[in-house]
């Protein structure tokens, strides 16, 4: 017990440290040494020296309850702006997710509609490219030429001799950058979430939101592991974020400090997008690889593979008439 209690110790002063200290630390220090540099002479570390040396010649610098006070206050603070990033981060994660506050619900219906816009001209494109490939395939399988018939060359895909058009891989490829299903969110991230339960509902019938909690249940550790460092991996992009947004602040008397917040909001960005993908398809997998444990466990009948005849079985049930 002795051991447990220093390793719970140890990871939690860890943890601590890491999470709340170190990031505050690093925000204090930067929004300080603005104030000292500010925009008129930015990198003059000579002022940071001589600001150090006229503290250092104080007299309250050489009392040890002095000293003792300023770091608890230091350290209090640095705290105090880690837990800051981390409520803000949470509210960057809703707008990531497309989950937007009253205030902003007209702006992401707009946003929303603009990405329908989109979606639905690249899909149409996209399909229209089949039905051209699918009537040329067609037309190839029912043209037998005499034997003494040249060869007729293809049409080119630009008459005007232009740049090639896309082919269809890329217009689906295309269409699928915007949205993967009918964008209903204003933002990607957001689209993404829906569209694995769009998808697993169009190849299997199964409700999502319902079978979820239940798959969970059944699924191994190792499946729980990669899933939970997926969604982690989406909250310390959205603090990261969020520290991004909070050294704006110091940016008003230092301009560095703007160029730390692009680059660490950009990255966390990118990060963000990346965790959720791999989230959604983290998801879709664990539904196509134990779907048929969850019908099992529910006393359906699921010899071989599972489809929508089992799928809608396990959302009927599941849904319990509702």
């Amino acid at each position: 017990m002795t051991a447990f209690l220093a390793t719970l110790g140890g990871k939690l002063a860890d943890t601590w440290l890491s999470l709340l200290v170190l990031p505050g630390l690093l925000y204090l220090s930067v929004a300080a040494a603005g104030s000292v540099l500010g925009h008129r002479d930015p990198f003059g570390h000579h002022l940071l020296i001589d600001r150090i040396d006229t503290l250092a010649g104080t007299p309250a610098t050489h009392s040890p309850g002095t000293v003792v006070l300023v770091a608890a206050l230091v350290l209090a603070t640095s705290a105090g702006a880690s837990r800051l990033a981390g409520a803000l981060g949470g509210g960057v994660e809703r707008l990531w997710l497309g989950d937007w506050p009253r205030p902003l619900r007209p702006a992401a219906r707009a946003l929303t509609r603009r990405r329908v816009q989109r979606w639905s001209a690249a899909d149409a494109r996209y399909r229209q490219a089949l039905t051209q490939r699918a009537l040329r395939a067609a037309a190839e399988s029912r043209a037998v030429p005499g034997p003494d018939a040249p060869d007729s060359p293809s049409a080119p895909d630009d008459p005007a001799g232009g740049t090639p058009a896309p082919t269809t891989a890329e217009l689906g490829e295309a269409r699928n950058l915007i949205a993967l299903s009918r964008p209903a969110r204003p933002t990607w991230m957001g689209d993404r979430l829906l569209a694995a339960d769009a998808r697993v509902h169009r190849a299997y019938a199964i409700d999502l939101t319902s079978a979820w909690p239940r798959l969970w249940l059944l699924l191994p550790d190792t499946a729980h592991g990669e899933i939970q460092a997926a969604r982690t991996a989406l909250t310390a992009a959205a603090r990261r974020a969020a520290w991004g947004l909070l050294y704006v602040l110091p940016a008003l008397w230092w301009w560095p400090a703007a160029l730390i917040a692009a680059v660490t909001f950009t990255g966390a960005w990118r990060q963000a997008r990346l965790a959720v993908h791999e989230f959604a398809e983290l998801v879709e997998a664990a539904v196509d690889l134990h779907g048929r444990d969850l019908a099992t466990a529910l006393g359906i009948p699921c010899e071989e593979r599972l489809t929508a005849v089992e799928g809608l079985e396990i959302t009927r049930t599941l849904r319990k008439g509702t």
